[in-house]
């Protein structure tokens, strides 16, 4: 019984995440409210507060919810299985296809942190993405396919790179030069791994011999 009870409880809060989510979305923050969110939800107005105090509680948790799905997704054995030289372009056109498919959701991240609270969220939020390149790069070292490195520094400068790169890519563009942002930030973390391509240097040392 207690783990029903347990399990509606996860599923009406969940509910309202993704009703919340959505309507973000459609029409920004500012001018969403609780009652909508219910409505979209299929719960009573009060249902909502028993889960969350405010909006501004339900938008922080519906961004680390958002942030959560990324981090899983880079997760997916299907890529870390990869050859290591593939996992890079792997890794980064999954999360591009994932904002890609909710871009619309994109800009309601923009709504500035307010308290050092949703501070902290957003950065446990944000290490569960770092956290899991980290893991990756480990291992690799782990195996033999990389050198020893500060795996974690790499892993945090990364997310900031492909973070500014989404940002840019859906939120300024709103998706513009989708692609040409995608691959240049896949050759720039291609290259700061494993240097410049091989017709690169091929070119480079033409251009000395001749």
């Amino acid at each position: 019984m207690a783990e029903a009870t347990q399990d509606s409880i996860q599923s009406k809060r969940q509910a309202i995440i993704e009703a919340a989510l959505d309507i973000f979305a459609k029409q920004g923050y500012e001018e969403t409210t609780i009652a909508q969110i219910a409505a979209a939800a299929g719960v009573a107005v009060g249902t909502v507060y028993l889960y969350f105090h405010n909006k501004r509680e339900i938008y922080t948790q519906a961004s680390i919810d958002w942030t959560n799905r990324l981090a899983t997704a880079l997760q997916d054995p299907r890529i870390l299985s990869l050859p290591i030289r593939q996992v890079p372009r792997a890794m980064i056109e999954t999360v591009f296809r994932l904002c890609h498919q909710d871009s619309n959701m994109m800009s309601i991240f923009q709504v500035d942190i307010q308290s050092p609270e949703e501070l902290q969220q957003h950065k446990d939020a944000d290490g569960a993405i770092t956290g899991a390149v980290d893991a990756f790069l480990r291992l690799t070292i782990e195996n033999g396919q990389l050198a020893p490195f500060d795996t974690l520094m790499y892993a945090k400068v990364l997310f900031g790179m492909v973070h500014s790169a989404l940002f840019e890519c859906f939120c300024a563009q709103q998706g513009r030069d989708e692609e040409a942002i995608r691959e240049t930030t896949i050759e720039i973390v291609e290259r700061i791994f494993f240097g410049p391509p091989l017709a690169s240097a091929q070119n480079a040392t033409s251009v000395v011999a001749e």
